[in-house]
This record gives structure tokens, sequence and C-alpha cells, in this order.
């Protein structure tokens, strides 16, 4: 398994470092650890005398010293993770770095092509905070490749992702997804919780289709490890809390539609946001 550990060398961005050990702690793998930094800075000809001139060595000067501070901050980061699995003598699993300058969002969309990992590990912020690859911006990368996407809120204690829903709205992929889902969290042995929020007074279909979904995961393994609700509300997000709170969520998963308009994931108008409220890990698989 590879993870890419995006990094934004704060100290809350540590808290990633559990999640990717614990996913590769069986199987081994490859941890990247990745930050990109703007190389790029625009300056009015008024700034300096000389104009144009005096602006590109400016420029040269602040991007070499970015440059260098990364580089500094790179190398801190990787020597605490290397030093967490060492501790615990997890010597399958190998750590690399990049460090890119340019735009942080079309950098990671790209390293994904180049690498094909099977996982993004970020942190997650709320609105209004600017910051490396959170807020708005995980929320855009979860629509832009095509591997599942793991965010992690900011300030969040790490937990076992023992209890997990996974909410779903019967789209064609979803049995792939689940199961892909149970691939990757079985160290922790999940029990997932198939959620689907009916925001329809009568909706004889919704109970057809979850019965259908139920029928395929019908191994004894599976059986004792996913639970099927249908959960019928006229509020998403207030739904979404309840259950998470009732059931003791550690993790939330949901497929993103590249192609869903108004940034809603399902038809009834549940959003990302209603899933970003939660403040709990998210992890998401996308679709075209």
């Amino acid at each position: 398994m590879k993870i890419i550990l995006t990094t934004d060398f704060s100290d809350e961005n540590k808290m990633l470092f559990p999640y990717a050990i614990d996913l590769l702690r069986l199987a081994g793998g490859k941890i990247i650890v990745f930050h990109a930094y703007m190389d790029q800075f625009i300056l009015g000809d008024s700034v300096f005398p000389g104009g144009i001139d005096s602006d590109a060595y400016f420029n040269r000067e602040v991007v070499i010293e970015m440059e260098n501070q990364a580089q500094g901050l790179m190398k801190e980061t990787v020597n605490q993770l290397k030093e967490m699995v060492r501790n615990q003598n997890l010597d399958t699993i190998s750590i690399d770095s990049i460090l890119q300058g340019g735009d942080p969002e079309l950098e990671l969309v790209h390293l994904t092509e180049q690498e094909n990992p099977d996982l993004i590990l970020m942190g997650m912020r709320g609105k209004g905070r600017k910051g490396f690859l959170e807020g708005s911006m995980s929320k855009s990368i979860i629509t832009k490749v095509q591997i599942p996407v793991l965010c992690i809120p900011e300030g969040y204690q790490w937990s076992m992702s023992s209890q997990v829903m996974f909410a779903t709205n019967f789209g064609s992929n979803d049995e792939a997804f689940l199961r892909r889902l149970f691939d990757m969290l079985k160290p922790y042995n999940p029990l997932i919780h198939v959620v689907h929020l009916q925001m329809k007074e009568h909706d004889e279909e919704a109970a057809t289709n979850m019965d259908e979904l139920s029928q395929k995961f019908q191994s004894k393994e599976l059986r004792q490890q996913i639970r099927f609700h249908t959960v019928r509300t006229t509020s998403a997000r207030e739904a979404l809390q309840v259950f998470a709170e009732q059931h003791n969520i550690s993790l939330a998963s949901f497929v993103a539609n590249k192609r869903s308009l108004w940034d809603y994931i399902f038809k009834d108008k549940v959003g990302k946001d209603d899933f970003y409220s939660l403040q709990l890990p998210l992890l998401t698989f996308s679709v075209e």
C-alpha cells in the first residue's frame, strides 16, 4: 500500500502520522510525505525603485528563502515520522518525501497521477482558515482525484476506526467501494454502518434498494461486520450528527460525484458540508 501524506509542517499536522502508520501496520508499504510551496509572487512596480528588475530580484530571494525553510522543515518532519516507525519496530514501512514548488492543489493532483497511490491522507480545517490543502482545498481535491482521500479535522484525537459510517444513495459503485472500505480498514476489525438518509416521506424504493445492497454482503464475515440503516429525516446534517453520536462513529465515508451540480453528493441535496460539519475523519471515494 502506498500513501501520500500531505503536510503543512504544523504541529496539528502530526495527527496524521498514526493514521498512516496504522494503515500500513500489517501489510507494510510506503509513505510519501508531500509539501508544495507557492514559488511565484506578483509585485507591483511601485514596491521598489527600478520596477520589474527589482521585483524579479526580490521574487527570487523570497522563493529561495521559502525553499530553504521548507527543506529544513521537511527533513524534521520525515525524521519524526521515521522515529515513530522505528519505535514500533515496523521495518516493512518505508518513508520518502517530495518537496515541490508550485500551486499545492495542482501539484498534489499531478503527484497522484505519477505515483498512483492507494490513499491521500491530509488535514482538514474549518471555513475561513488559510493553510496548505485545507478547508475548501480538501473539498476540491476529493473531486479531482480517482483515489480515496482521508481527511482528518484539526484537533481531532486519534481513535481506532472501529465504528464506521458509510453513506449511500445506492450508486452503482457502492458495493465495490464498500468492499474496498472493508479491506482498507480490516486491521481495525471495523463495524461498518451503511446509512441511507430518506428525505422523502414515502420512498418504498429506498427500502428495496437497501435490501438489494444488503443481500450482496451475506458472507459470514461481512454479515457480522456490516449493518444497514435507513434513516428518515428532513435535515441531512442533523440526522448525520445524531447517528454519529448514537453509534460512536470514528470515521465517516461517502462517495463524491465529480459532476455533482451545486456541490451536492446525493440528488436529495446532501452535500459535502453536511459531512464536514461532523468534525470526524472523512474517507471519500470519487466517481466521474
